[in-house]
């Protein structure tokens, strides 16, 4: 199993550990959802961009029922289909360990978890610094 962990340094770990894991457990609800692309392709009569839903669909894409999130106000696990993200709220920082069988679900872990704590703490940006570790099989 390959691992990575980021200790990220801020004054409400535990908010952002709620958020994230929030807004992880609302993804997988509306993941059957497919979002529609903006141009290039037709509209039905309903409006619906038929051709984009079609494009949009792939076989990576997740379901909501491979997605599942526990949390408290100290510990969250997020686990997905191609890894799993553990938070930790310590004062003072947000310690996340991301977790998968092989490189690209790894990164696939990172780069989302920092996307959107990138996002979740706008104006001032946390740094979210992996380093690779060394996990039990």
């Amino acid at each position: 199993m390959l691992t990575a962990e980021a200790h990220v340094e801020t004054d409400r770990p535990s908010r952002y550990l709620r958020q994230l894991c929030k807004h992880f457990a609302n993804q997988g609800r509306h993941l059957g959802h497919r979002p529609r692309a903006h141009g290039g392709s037709s509209s039905d009569s309903n409006g619906d961009d038929t051709e984009a839903r079609t494009e949009s669909h792939t076989s990576t894409e997740t379901r909501p029922d491979q997605i599942h999130v526990d949390w408290t106000d100290t510990d969250g696990t997020v686990q997905l289909p191609w890894g799993t993200c553990t938070l930790q709220a310590v004062p003072g920082e947000l310690t996340l360990r991301a977790q998968s069988p092989d490189e690209e679900g790894l990164r696939r872990l990172q780069d989302l978890v920092t996307t959107h704590i990138h996002r979740f703490s706008g104006r001032d940006p946390l740094r979210v610094d992996w380093q690779r570790s060394q996990a039990a099989t």
